[in-house]
């Protein structure tokens, strides 16, 4: 998930996405709309300006919740490639798995606790405001954002994937079970029980004239539905992996690309005619310096191609992730999906002896499809991303 970076808080990487802009905007209307209401005799501007205080405080407490997983996930061992927020509130991205039941329930509970206990806190602000005789509007905007974290922690904690009470689901069933691949699906299909449901009330509000409400809800269902699938297929594909080497899946014998010769000859005696997208960067003494794929290539304007080596533009030897022959197929999954790249070379001694891409995975994903029909295997591989493992958190 892309977005813009805006530095690092308490250590972790954060970005900001675009969408941020839609919830901002939506808080900021929904709160100036209600405080008429329960602060009545200001002027529109005095309402809307209170609106965007209100919400501007809303994102940092969405951003809290979303730090007190990283923070969890941190003290625990777990990797956090860090934070972003968008149109559904956060987003905490992780870097590996949790090691036990008890772990992956602490970092899951983080958020839902942060977010109560912030709507505890904005409530006693607004007792203590009352006491003191403070202005109403103050006052309403306090009661709005106690009101809101509340209901944002409650509703995190519903049973069911990805929601923070569907990884709560996950650790229980975890402990119940002994079976991490188990509990991650039951919780998956928990969150597709609950999007219908969600889907359903959507719609029926919309039908009784609440229609905001009702495709926003409508809308949050089908999300929480097509997530819950990935996690599902993921945890399936990961279960019909286990025991698979690193070597029956690779491309063995990768042809490579000199490093000294520009990108215009590469793509026209090299990359045309050929099936491969990824190809190991040699250079003139014979050792592989780098990688170079097609997402360097687009990003090589037609007239430099030229004047431009493949060299200058292939991914460092050092960002490459490099995994060996006997490894777990699975070890190296989780190594590629923590944002290391969708591609990894494969050494053996100091010579590369293969290449393995999203498509040699998604090949041998369909190849146990069709030897092992008794096991279940997701309906397809998804392939990492160049930005890493999200782990949803709304």
């Amino acid at each position: 998930m892309g977005g813009i970076p805006l530095g690092r808080i308490a250590g972790f990487p954060l970005h900001v996405n675009w969408s941020v802009l839609v919830i901002l905007w939506l808080f900021t209307w929904s709160l100036a709309s209600t405080l008429p209401t329960t602060a009545a005799g200001y002027s529109p501007t005095a309402y809307w300006v209170a609106g965007a205080c209100g919400a501007t405080v809303l994102l940092a407490s969405l951003l809290a919740h979303e730090l007190a997983h990283a923070i969890v996930a941190r003290r625990a061992g777990v990797k956090v490639l860090g934070v972003t927020l968008w149109i559904f509130g956060g987003v905490t991205r992780l870097g590996g798995e949790a090691k036990t039941p008890q772990t992956a329930f602490r970092i899951a509970v983080a958020g839902p606790a942060t977010s109560l206990l912030l709507a505890a806190l904005f409530a006693g602000t607004g007792v203590g405001l009352r006491a003191l005789g403070v202005g109403h509007m103050i006052l309403g905007v306090a009661w709005w954002l106690a009101g809101i974290n509340a209901l944002l922690g409650i509703f995190n904690l519903m049973p069911g994937a990805p929601l923070d009470g569907g990884q709560v689901l996950r650790a229980w069933l975890w402990r119940r079970h002994g079976d991490p691949m188990r509990a991650a699906v039951g919780a998956a299909r928990a969150g597709r029980t609950l999007a219908f449901v969600l889907i359903a009330f959507g719609l029926l509000e919309f039908l009784a004239g609440a229609m905001v409400a009702g495709v926003w809800l409508a809308f949050i269902g089908w999300f929480i539905f097509t997530a819950a699938h990935t996690d599902e297929a993921s945890a399936l594909t990961r279960n019909a992996l286990t025991g698979v080497r690193v070597a029956e899946v690779m491309t063995r014998q990768p042809h490579t690309a000199p490093a000294w010769i520009t990108v215009q000859d590469f793509i026209e005696r090299y990359l045309l005619g050929d099936r491969h997208s990824g190809y190991p960067v040699k250079d003139r003494n014979g050792s592989i310096s780098g990688l170079i794929t097609l997402t360097q290539l687009r990003q090589v304007e037609p007239s430099n191609r030229s004047s431009t080596l493949v060299g200058d533009i292939a991914m460092p030897l050092s960002q490459v992730p490099i995994a060996t022959p006997d490894e777990p197929v699975t070890t190296l999954l989780e190594r590629l999906a923590s944002g290391h790249g969708n591609r990894a070379l494969v050494v053996e001694g100091a010579l590369v002896v293969g290449i393995v891409t999203p498509s040699d995975l998604t090949r041998l994903v369909d190849v146990y499809r069709l030897a092992k029909p008794d096991v279940t295997v997701a309906h397809g591989y998804r392939r990492p991303s160049e930005g890493g493992g999200v782990r949803r958190i709304l």
